[in-house]
């Protein structure tokens, strides 16, 4: 699923000290396509501004971080070129790719790995890259004049906006033109999105609104009113949406239901004027999965249940049992002779690589308590996924999609008990600094 679904990052705002830390990071371009030109870095509560680079910009539209390689793309529409960054210090490395027109929005796309670029210019077709910045090809048939956002929906239809158009284009999954999605109540469409219930929101840059659309391109409304020149536009781990409103030079905090916050890097704080890019980043972690994390986790919201993790360092593998509870409570009248009729465990396995482990989960089905006969069964390929993610020894996320139900969502997890904490760090501490004499 393509979808921009924002998950909860901890049930409550008072536990959000549960996630990694993230950073903020404008691009600049207080007079358009004249310099000075300047991509700004905020830390998470949108303070402490530094300037993260102003070398090789060209009016910049967009910025991609390539966690994996250490590296940031920023798309620079004057001069055509989409350049690479080093992600810590913001030094210009060398010309990602100058195989573009007037390049504005990135996205890279989770199911094929490839980045998508939109033009404004030459053909105006969306361009497709590997992220070594290989050329792969023209991926729609059709061009938009200043196209400025683009989203995939659930099904994997790909929508971009024109703001010289004032519409909104659908594709098919194959790129192929499908015609207008939206073609009224808009007079400047820049960045959209879809949200959880299959919305489409658009930020209006003339409109001073974001107007929302239903899966059918029938407008239902203004989501947000009262902005000025939106462009730029992320989430939050909490689901807090951040909007660049360039007529307050800021950007301003809402809620998922769109209600206002606050102005999260107010007027001009770091010198910023014409928000057209906004990115949140999670700090990369410098913390490794361990054996000092074998123990008995759960989320203090729903005690009762929980989870048994162990790794397995030699074969870099972890496996997980998760033991909780049905969908829904069964009824009254029925019974089990062991245990709670309502009582489920599942269980995963899978790779792990730096903080992060990616499992498959299995249901196991058939057996009878304590016995051989009948023999218990597990299907091979599974039952969805589980993606296990470590903030340090005392914090994680289960984030997991179970695929026979629909079922999505992520739990934060914290030990029972703390006596493998200590061993957890020494382990860590030893494979941190193996990892930097092998490198």
């Amino acid at each position: 699923m393509k979808t921009h679904l924002t998950f909860i990052c901890a049930l409550l705002w008072a536990t959000t000290a549960l996630c990694q830390p993230y950073e903020v990071y404008v691009s600049d371009a207080p007079n358009f396509g004249l310099p000075p030109w300047q991509v700004l870095k905020y830390d998470e509560n949108g303070e402490n501004p530094a300037v993260f680079t102003t070398e090789n910009l060209s009016w910049p539209h967009d910025i991609v971080f390539l966690e994996d390689t250490n590296r940031v793309l920023i798309s620079n529409y004057n001069s055509g070129t989409i350049d690479r960054y080093d992600a810590t210090t913001g030094r210009f490395i060398d010309v990602f790719s100058a195989n573009v027109v007037g390049p504005t929005r990135m996205k890279i796309d989770p199911d094929d790995g490839l980045l998508y670029v939109l033009q404004d210019g030459g053909t105006n077709r969306v361009r497709r890259f590997e992220l070594d910045g290989t050329f792969v090809d023209d991926f729609t048939n059709q061009g938009l004049a200043r196209s400025l956002g683009m989203a995939w929906d659930s099904q994997g239809n790909f929508y971009v906006s024109s703001y010289q158009g004032r519409l909104v284009r659908i594709f098919d999954p194959d790129g192929l033109d499908q015609g207008n999605f939206v073609s009224t109540n808009l007079t400047g469409p820049t960045n959209i999105w879809f949200n959880e219930d299959g919305d489409l929101l658009v930020a209006d840059y003339d409109g001073g609104a974001i107007r929302r659309f239903d899966s059918e391109g029938v407008y239902q409304g203004d989501f947000i009113q009262g902005l000025s020149q939106v462009e730029g536009v992320d989430f939050l781990p909490d689901g807090d949406i951040l909007l660049g409103n360039a007529g307050t030079d800021s950007v301003k905090r809402f809620t998922p239901g769109g209600v206002y916050v606050d102005d999260f890097i107010g007027s001009q704080v770091g010198g910023l004027t014409q928000p057209t890019a906004v990115v949140v980043r999670t700090v990369p972690s410098d913390f490794l999965i361990n054996a000092g994390l074998n123990d008995a986790w759960f989320n203090p919201a729903t005690v009762g249940q929980g989870f048994l993790i162990s790794v397995f360092p030699d074969i870099e593998q972890v496996f997980l049992a998760w033991f909780t509870y049905d969908v829904e409570r069964p009824p009254a009248d029925v019974t089990a002779i062991l245990g709670e009729p309502g009582h489920r465990w599942l269980t995963a396995q899978g790779p792990y690589e730096e903080n992060t482990a990616d499992l498959t989960i299995f249901l196991t089905r058939g057996g009878v308590f304590d016995s051989a006969d009948p023999p218990a069964t597990t299907d091979p390929a599974g039952d969805g996924t589980i993606k296990l993610e470590f903030a340090d020894c005392e914090k994680g996320f289960v984030d997991y999609s179970i695929t026979s139900l629909g079922l999505a969502g992520k739990i934060p997890i914290e030990r029972i008990a703390n006596d493998n904490v200590p061993l957890c760090e020494t382990l860590n501490a030893a494979e941190v600094v193996g990892e930097a004499a092998d490198g």
